[in-house]
């Protein structure tokens, strides 16, 4: 055999990478008209792969919340005795439910990774490593984790999506670089060696901790807007929180408004959070609505009816940042119902873990109407503006796939059909 064909087919199974047509949403990110809808393009289509996954995992969850509200199920502090005796039974069953957003940074980062044409599962290792279970024990002792002088990332901050594809992105290119200018005798080891030194360290210590530094401050800027500006700080918060969940800053906020339902008995901040999730599937509802394509309706009733529930990512992801004008249409009707929900003083007595319609009863008390009005405020809202404004639908099954030979040429105009409000 050729040894340069020989040279070439070697490091491409070493470095994972597998040939895949090119979708029409990615054609569109590569020619997109702006940096945000191109970003937007982007993260929509790493979540693309990992969607059926995050589907399955989110049904799941949605009947172990069905299960407790209906007291066949109990948490692992209690007996599940209606169908078993086993108190971790909770427990297996949140894992089996869980495991998929748990892992999620590892999932994100190798698609991620495979769209960047880089090596996948060294994008993979980046993400696990910062997941490791003994530095989770280590967060969880109360103690404050460092590397010599160096602050130490931390799990939250490891949730997040946009950190994980900047340094997915960083990598991929250091990796190329390293790959074009190593030895061929030496790619096998070093590419893969350097690549991680650089980037695991990196997250670890640099990006990571600023990260959470910036989480940090955010969350106690929205802490004193919340003392302070009222309906304001419900209109931002509730326009901001897809925004906030993309950069995994729902996690370091949680902490702080649990921490606060515990001291005081209620908290103003979650009615807010549950107001942005139901804008998320009130614009999951709205494409379903308005697409002409099949398999795009199919989507978005399922992932719509999963954010209803409280799983929010397969809509946000896989749908609304999709279509991209339907994401805009869930930031405005989250902004709405969480003003509404803010200029009533609307409480929740606690914190549950998740925030869909499972979450009503958390706001069982005096302002129990208004939270249910908040709710519909985002969803309708949502879901009109998503309707009446429009998006650019995917016409049929063909006009999704662009061959490598068209990619050079002009788009066909019957391969997007714009979507107005007259039509």
């Amino acid at each position: 055999m050729n040894r340069d064909l020989l040279s070439k087919e070697m490091i491409s199974q070493v470095r994972g990478e597998d040939e895949q047509e090119q979708t029409f949403g990615s054609y569109r990110a590569a020619t997109g008209r702006n940096p945000i809808s191109r970003l937007l393009d982007y993260v929509s289509g790493v979540f693309t792969p990992i969607l059926p996954a995050m589907i399955g995992a989110g049904m799941i969850k949605v009947l172990i919340s069905i299960f407790m509200s209906l007291g066949f199920l109990f948490s692992d502090q209690q007996v599940f005795t209606s169908l078993l005796s086993d108190q971790q039974a909770y427990t297996i069953l949140l894992v089996i439910s869980d495991g998929v957003f748990y892992f999620l940074p590892i999932l994100f980062a190798a698609s991620a990774a495979r769209k960047l044409n880089s090596n996948m599962f060294v994008a993979a290792a980046i993400g696990a490593s910062v997941l490791h279970p003994r530095l989770t024990e280590l967060f969880q002792s109360g103690e404050e984790v460092r590397f010599g002088d160096l602050s130490v990332i931390d799990g939250q901050s490891a949730s997040s999506i946009i950190l994980m594809l900047v340094v997915v992105w960083m990598a991929s290119y250091v990796e190329k670089w390293l790959d074009k200018h190593t030895p061929y005798w030496l790619k096998v080891v070093a590419v893969p060696t350097l690549t991680l030194m650089i980037f695991i360290p990196l997250m670890m210590f640099v990006l990571g901790p600023l990260w959470g530094y910036l989480g940090q401050h955010l969350s106690d800027g929205l802490a004193w807007l919340f003392d302070n500006a009222g309906v304001f700080a419900g209109l931002l918060l509730g326009g901001a929180m897809s925004l906030l969940i993309m950069a995994g800053m729902q996690y370091i906020m949680a902490t702080d408004y649990d921490r606060l339902a515990y001291k005081l008995g209620y908290d103003h901040v979650f009615p807010v959070v549950v107001a942005a999730v139901l804008a998320q599937t009130g614009a999951a509802f709205g494409v379903f609505f308005k697409s002409k394509n099949v398999k795009v309706k199919t989507l978005a009733f399922w992932t719509g009816l999963l954010a209803m529930m409280g799983v929010v990512e397969p809509a946000m992801y896989g749908v609304t940042m999709r279509f991209k004008k339907p994401f805009v249409a869930a930031l405005i009707g989250g902004a709405l119902g969480g003003a509404f929900m803010s200029l009533f003083g609307t409480e929740a007595t606690a914190i549950g873990g998740i925030s869909g319609l499972p979450s009503l009863g958390l706001f069982v008390g005096p302002t129990f109407i208004y939270a249910i009005l908040g709710m519909l405020i985002s969803l309708v809202t949502a879901g009109v503006i998503t309707y009446f404004m429009g998006f650019v639908d995917e016409k049929d099954e063909h006009s999704q796939v662009v061959s490598t030979s068209d990619m050079n040429a002009s788009p066909s105009p019957n391969s997007v059909v714009e979507k107005s409000p007259g039509s």
